[in-house]
């Protein structure tokens, strides 16, 4: 008995992917897109607090430096 979906495609023996593989992946994408995305956001939020609190720590080094040098904290920025 012959195989009644064989050469059922009219431009012949080609491999493919259906509309609904297509489909499926767009999804699974999209679903790991917004799982991931949160997460990439924290992970940058958490970044710039590093670093405002490295740039604070040098302001506060380089005070105490300028009051061991002067007698008196800075009160410009210059």
């Amino acid at each position: 008995m012959s195989n009644p979906f064989q050469n059922t495609c009219p431009a012949g023996n080609k491999a493919g992917f259906t509309l609904i593989e297509l489909l499926v992946v767009v999804l699974i994408i999209g679903i790991l897109a917004a799982v991931a995305l949160p997460q990439y956001e924290l992970a940058v939020d958490k970044s710039r607090a590093t670093e405002a609190l490295t740039w604070v720590k040098h302001l506060k080094d380089a005070q105490e430096l300028y009051r061991m040098s002067n007698g008196t904290y800075a009160t410009t920025c210059d």
